[in-house]
């Protein structure tokens, strides 16, 4: 990160650094200072009873977080939404569209479950899914996607980067694939919003969805979704509230019902959002906006990379693909005779945290890890 003092934003802003290296993003994102002082300013006004009233809160100041997350995936803030989940934010295509019999949903047999049971739920209608199979290769090409897009394919449903062994998709290449046989694109991005740069237009998707408490180091209860103008206007809105509505700020007319949805995407935002939640969202991602996008990216891969390196290093065996263009911030590794469970233990009597998926080390990296963490791990494998 030229011109940043990542040390300084180690020290001020990541507190949990000054005990643990912690690899466990792709579990939970530490929150940063900056997130926790805007939070408790927030709660503190509430218990006081100042700037309670619910316009400044409800409005204006969600208004300036959906700026912030317009800048982080370079979108329009209209075509953003606050929704509770990355679940949520997928649910809106599977309980929007006007499914028919015979319908498909192409996704990755490697998904988190959120990522699954919203098109499995589709079942009684008639919808089948249809899974681009892994067969051990912990990757995917965008011809593996194309094999299954049928005629009444609907939706292709992926990860941008993948939450067990931390393939990033390519995704751009399937947004044209998508777009070229009218079928719609939904990503979660999850494992990516805050430590990998999403570009929404370069994506290509209609649909991002990210829950704040990973990478985007924001805490549970709030998200964001991109959703594009076209799906806008292809789907309907699952939970009208009276946020949904177009004139929902003018309160002298509320009892008019009139059923007008609001043009962007604030019309799937039912009521009152986890407003500390947001505004602390709006902190991390402010903190990310003045890092550069770019740089956390390059950052991230950097350390990913040197982490694998090392593992190689020990005798593990890295089965996340370290093709160019497909590494994240995650990464999976098998100890050839230690159980996973066992290696970690290890780790954590060290501080050293990370997690356990599918039988497997997962080592998951942010801005605020660096090279040090990186050897305090070496120096932790058994």
């Amino acid at each position: 990160m030229a011109g940043v003092d990542l040390e300084a934003v180690r020290r001020d802003q990541f507190p949990v650094t000054e005990e643990w290296s912690w690899f466990n993003t792709a579990a939970y994102g530490p929150l940063p200072v900056c997130n926790v002082e805007t939070q408790t300013a927030f709660l503190r006004e509430m218990s006081r009873g100042v700037g309670t009233s619910g316009v400044g809160h409800w409005w204006e100041g969600a208004d300036a977080v959906r700026k912030k997350v317009g800048s982080l995936v370079n979108c329009d803030p209209d075509d953003v939404a606050f929704l509770k989940s990355t679940g949520e934010g997928l649910s809106l295509v599977a309980l929007g569209l006007d499914w028919k019999p015979g319908d498909e949903v192409v996704t990755y047999d490697q998904e988190f479950p959120s990522g699954v049971y919203p098109w499995l739920a589709l079942a009684p209608k008639g919808v089948r899914v249809r899974f681009v199979r892994d067969r051990g290769r912990f990757r995917f090409d965008p011809e593996d996607v194309e094999e299954l897009i049928g005629p009444r394919t609907r939706v292709v449903s992926l990860s941008l980067v993948n939450f067990c062994h931390g393939f990033r998709a390519p995704i751009e290449a399937i947004s044209k694939l998508c777009r070229d046989r009218g079928v719609w694109l939904v990503v979660d991005a999850v494992q990516a919003a805050g430590c990998l740069r999403v570009d929404a237009r370069q994506l290509g998707a209609d649909l991002i969805s990210a829950h704040g408490y990973k990478s985007l180091c924001s805490g549970y209860g709030i998200s964001f979704c991109y959703v594009s103008p076209r799906l806008r206007d292809a789907i309907g809105v699952p939970e009208p509230g009276w946020k949904s509505i177009e004139n929902a700020t003018n309160i002298t007319h509320q009892l008019d019902y009139r059923l007008e949805y609001a043009r962007g995407a604030r019309r799937y935002e039912s009521g009152v959002q986890n407003l500390s939640g947001m505004y602390g969202m709006g902190a991390s991602i402010g903190l990310f906006l003045s890092l550069g996008t770019q740089a956390i990216n390059d950052r991230v891969l950097a350390i990913s990379a040197m982490v694998a390196d090392r593992l190689e290093e020990r005798g593990y065996r890295v089965v996340s693909s370290r093709r160019a263009g497909e590494t994240s911030g995650i990464v999976a590794a098998e100890h050839p005779r230690l159980g996973a469970g066992e290696v970690a233990a290890a780790l954590a009597g060290a501080k050293v945290a990370c997690s356990v998926r599918e039988g497997r080390l997962r080592i998951s990296s942010h801005l605020f890890n660096n090279e040090e963490d990186v050897e305090r791990l070496a120096s932790a494998l058994p």
